[in-house]
């Protein structure tokens, strides 16, 4: 009895132990989006030298922008307020129904803030997007937060209605003008 819970006890910390040296941490979320076309996501991660990735998921029902923003945590050191973690890389992609990943060209920039978009429109499917980071300060975790925006692309019928409805404007206002004053 005692060998097969020695067993048991063994086998347990060596699956610990596998998972705490596994490298890169790694996180996937479904987001779920709001009436405004919102969804907010966040990670937190304890302090670790590793790449920490996390993938979260959406879909979209029609052909849509997408955009996001993202900020990271501050801790206090020794006085100073200091960045807890830093995203290296915000990457979106397409993903089809057998589960398979295709990357989108992304746009990533943390010139003023993080901001990120795929250059192209979404149409209607499974998508999603992976951030990469680390933690920055020894023994402390790291977090972020951010927030997904879906923009609904107009369709041409709604550029056509714009242009008949400005002519239309145009043509009044013009029939209007008082010819015996000028």
């Amino acid at each position: 009895m005692k060998k097969a819970l020695f067993k048991q006890v063994a086998g347990s910390l060596l699956l610990t132990a596998g998972l705490l040296a596994s490298g890169a941490a790694s996180a996937q979320t479904t987001l779920t989006f709001n009436a405004d076309g919102n969804a907010d996501f966040t990670a937190a991660h304890a302090w670790s030298a590793d790449t920490n990735i996390d993938t979260y998921l959406f879909d979209v029902d029609m052909t849509s922008w997408a955009t996001g923003t993202a900020v990271v945590g501050r801790t206090v050191i020794n006085g100073a307020r200091v960045e807890n973690y830093a995203i290296t890389d915000i990457q979106f992609f397409w993903e089809d129904a057998g589960g398979t990943r295709m990357d989108l060209e992304t746009v990533f920039d943390t010139t003023g803030g993080i901001v990120f978009y795929p250059v192209d429109p979404l149409n209607a499917g499974a998508y999603g997007f992976t951030v990469t980071g680390n933690t920055l300060a020894a023994n402390t975790g790291g977090i972020y937060t951010g927030t997904l925006n879906l923009a609904p692309v107009p369709e041409p019928t709604v550029f056509a209605m714009l242009g008949v409805g400005i002519g239309l404007l145009a043509f009044t206002a013009r029939r209007k003008t008082d010819t015996k004053l000028g």
